[in-house]
């Protein structure tokens, strides 16, 4: 790539971002945050993992993280007006807040929006408007506002329930392993994801991959070099900080740099 991504972008017809890991704000900040450690070392117990997406939610619903704004902001504004498709390995939604069409956009992994319970058959409720939700989310945020993270390790938190049902954060993730994962949430837009895809099949697409690890492989790393080994004018661009390597088979069509893709982004958009 001898050019800015902006410029870079203008001799494609359309292009598909990959969001992962690195834009993952919430887990960063968990860790980062000391308030936060006595309640992340009750859920490495297996008995209270179940916590640890409550925990998550709770800090993404009362915490907002600028750099991050700013850098889907600026991928936006990098974008401009090329035909585009965003699919992310994350629960975090913030590229729909900061200028990026829900039509556009999609979340196999699951969101924090919604809530199911162990019977896929279920309707999905929004999770800000379950009470027996809200109320431990609340219990969590007065831990960490009122008492600086400190709490009776042998007080309860009790799961919530609706209907004799658990509920659970629609997100496929290893603490719910034990439950199959409701993917009604996601299915219309990844429909339309592959329609976008089969439609670049003959057309110049770039592949932007960005952040993303082996977390969930087959959601977005594994497809993007299968796209670009099949479609002959398809090249991808994979950023990240560690996972950065290019696959043999694609090497040619592949430029891979090593730099943590927010701050790639970032440091792309200046000048626009």
């Amino acid at each position: 790539m001898i050019q800015n991504l902006a410029g870079y972008i203008q001799s494609f017809d359309s292009i598909v971002i990959g969001i992962g890991n690195e834009w993952n704000w919430v887990s960063k900040g968990l860790a980062r945050d000391e308030r936060y450690n006595k309640l992340l070392t009750y859920c490495r117990d297996e008995e209270h993992s179940w916590l640890l997406p409550v925990i998550e939610y709770e800090y993404a619903y009362y915490q907002t993280d600028t750099k991050i704004e700013n850098a889907y902001k600026a991928l936006r504004n990098i974008i401009g007006d090329k035909k585009y498709f965003l699919v992310a390995d994350i629960f975090l939604q913030d590229a729909l807040m900061y200028g990026f069409d829900p039509s556009r956009s999609v979340y196999p992994c699951g969101t924090y929006m919604y809530l199911q319970t162990s019977d896929i058959d279920d309707t999905l409720r929004l999770s800000d408007k379950t009470s027996e939700f809200m109320g431990l989310v609340n219990k969590i945020h007065g831990i960490i506002m009122e008492n600086e993270g400190e709490f009776d390790e042998h007080d309860t938190f009790l799961q919530p329930f609706i209907n004799d049902k658990m509920l659970y954060l629609n997100q496929k993730r290893k603490e719910y392993r034990s439950i199959k994962y409701n993917e009604s949430a996601y299915q219309d837009n990844w429909t339309s994801y592959m329609k976008f895809l089969t439609d670049t099949l003959n057309s110049k697409l770039l592949l932007l991959e960005l952040g993303v690890g082996l977390d969930y492989p087959t959601v977005i790393r594994w497809p993007f070099e299968k796209v670009a080994f099949i479609n002959n004018k398809a090249r991808m661009i994979r950023v990240h900080e560690k996972l950065y390597q290019r696959t043999p088979e694609i090497q040619d069509k592949t430029d891979s740099i090593q730099m943590n893709s927010v701050n790639y982004i970032l440091q792309e958009s200046k000048g626009i």
